[in-house]
């Protein structure tokens, strides 16, 4: 199943539902589920979404947020129907919520990742789009169901997120049609949603980005450069990984850079990542080597070892790709 009325088909079938996303979540994953949440709702289904990490408080203006479950340890759930958003893997869910979240009847694949795969039993994948909110944004319109205001605003909000702030190129002529369409729709002040999203910046996040700075380094033709985030830099700033967010951006615009690689030490010792690329290199591909995902220009990944290790496999790679240009 490839197509919007089949998947209508099947949500209108059954009657309970889960939805889940990747570890991590971003805005897209976010909004996206929660309109999704919103739509089946209306529908008249029985709801949960189920996520590993809990919602960071920049998201917390979105509709219906309190109703995201962080479900890292147990759940009892057995759903009619899963939904995974935003996801390139079924793993990206998190090692728990993909090995015991199974649906009685159909796991359903909604993703826009280049690296993408159909791991669903029915899948709907669009790499051409901006983002997976886009894509909920054309199912719904393909329906009877119009979009409500709260539905609009958490579409922009993954709208908005995955396009930076309709920077990327990946931001397309038809994407801010919809852009427009929503916030017309939801009577919102896009200005507001930006502030929301970008500059409620506490004050312990600009002490551990100046922290992170410090640790800063670049390969001898400057084309590659990573900063590490520690946990004690975590607990000197009284932060968490929430706040390294945006951070691999500062050294992405250093004007040789084309790879910019963000290192951030977890409590168990292993190692978050997230990787942008001014375009030449495709980090998409770099983060698959290590199980991860996302885009050509913007993807992360997790690696089973200690910061140091995982530094020396990335730029490894990163040069041979460099290289391969």
């Amino acid at each position: 199943m490839n197509n919007f009325g089949d998947l209508l088909t099947l949500f209108e079938r059954y009657q309970t539902f889960a939805i889940a996303t990747h570890v991590n979540p971003d805005g897209d994953a976010i909004g996206s589920e929660l309109a999704l949440y919103i739509f089946l709702r209306k529908l008249g289904k029985s709801v949960r979404i189920l996520n590993t990490d809990q919602v960071p408080e920049k998201y917390q203006f979105l509709p219906y947020w309190e109703n995201i479950e962080n479900a890292q340890v147990s759940t009892d759930y057995c759903p009619e129907v899963l939904v995974i958003v935003d996801a390139s893997s079924r793993e990206r869910i998190g090692k728990f919520l993909s090995k015991n979240l199974i649906p009685i009847h159909a796991v359903v694949n909604i993703d826009h990742h280049i690296t993408a795969k159909s791991f669903g039993d029915y899948n709907i994948i669009q790499t051409e789009v901006s983002s997976t909110a886009e894509i909920i944004y054309q199912f719904i319109k393909s329906t009877d169901m119009s979009i409500d205001a709260e539905e609009a605003l958490c579409l922009y909000t993954g709208l908005m997120f995955d396009t930076g702030c309709f920077r990327y190129s990946n931001a397309t002529p038809e994407t801010h049609r919809i852009a427009a369409d929503l916030i017309e729709i939801g009577d919102f002040a896009p200005d507001e949603v930006y502030c929301r999203v970008y500059e409620h910046i506490p004050l312990g996040k600009i002490h551990l980005l100046g922290k992170a700075l410090r640790t800063l380094e670049l390969t001898s033709d400057g084309k590659i450069a990573w900063v590490v985030v520690t946990q004690k830099m975590l607990n000197d700033t009284d932060t968490t990984l929430d706040d390294v967010e945006g951070f691999v951006n500062q050294i992405q615009a250093i004007d040789s850079v084309e790879v910019a690689i963000c290192i951030c030490e977890l409590q168990d010792g292993n190692t978050k990542v997230s990787l942008r690329s001014k375009g030449r290199v495709d980090v998409a591909a770099l983060a698959a080597e290590f199980n991860g995902g996302g885009h050509e220009r913007a993807s992360g990944c997790r690696i089973n070892l200690q910061p140091t290790s995982a530094i020396k496999m990335l730029v490894e790679s990163a040069v041979r790709r460099i290289k391969e240009i």
